[in-house]
């Protein structure tokens, strides 16, 4: 069970996670690829797709990631891929963007954003602490509300895993593995929401600590 206060921020996993999908049908079009080949266009290919034209969204892809933001009236949503170039990967600093920003026609989570802010409104993506994010998402973790996007590709990695004597990690794939492949791998453990967690979100919350 959970008290209001981390259910809130739960629905707001719920609710980020349901708007990258929502969105990824126009990114997609407008870098003429299928949804799932979004991920691998830009990871591999590096597209130099920068908006969506006919709407106010901007695009900037970096990392294995990509930031979509509404230029008129700020909201903002960053994509962390997941293998196959799923959209369901949530993380704290993407939920964080999100409800710091999140406003008409999607939720809204006011409290939220007040308890997560690192100053004075008016807020964007930049304006939320991720320091105080981070300890309510610990317990989430620990009721088991996430976890790693595919377990499998997690362990194929490790197996792949070589610690080098100055302790960085080294990961040597088999001979042929594909550039897809080879992506995936390095999103695999990335958080999704678990059946755990939709449990969750529909209990009663337990009083504020």
């Amino acid at each position: 069970m959970l008290d209001a206060d981390d259910r809130d921020l739960l629905s707001a996993c719920f609710e980020a996670r349901l708007r990258q999908r929502e969105m990824l049908p126009l990114i997609a079009a407008a870098m003429g690829v299928p949804e799932p080949q979004v991920f691998y266009e830009w990871a591999i290919r590096r597209c130099s797709q920068d908006e969506i034209p006919n709407t106010p969204w901007l695009l900037q892809f970096h990392g294995l990631e990509c930031d979509l933001r509404n230029r008129d009236d700020g909201r903002f949503i960053r994509y962390d891929f997941g293998p196959r170039g799923s959209v369901d990967c949530v993380t704290p600093y993407g939920v964080l963007q999100f409800i710091m920003t999140s406003k008409a026609p999607w939720r809204e989570f006011p409290s939220l954003r007040k308890r997560f802010a690192d100053r004075e409104p008016p807020y964007d993506y930049l304006s939320g602490d991720l320091a105080k994010i981070t300890s309510a998402w610990e317990r989430l973790e620990r009721v088991g509300c996430f976890a790693p996007a595919d377990p499998a590709l997690v362990a194929l990695e490790a197996q792949h895993t070589v610690v080098m004597p100055d302790r960085s990690r080294r990961v040597s794939l088999p001979t042929g593995t594909s550039d897809e492949m080879w992506m995936d791998v390095a999103v695999a453990a990335l958080p999704v929401l678990t059946p755990r967690a939709e449990e969750l979100i529909d209990s009663p919350p337990h009083p504020p600590r």
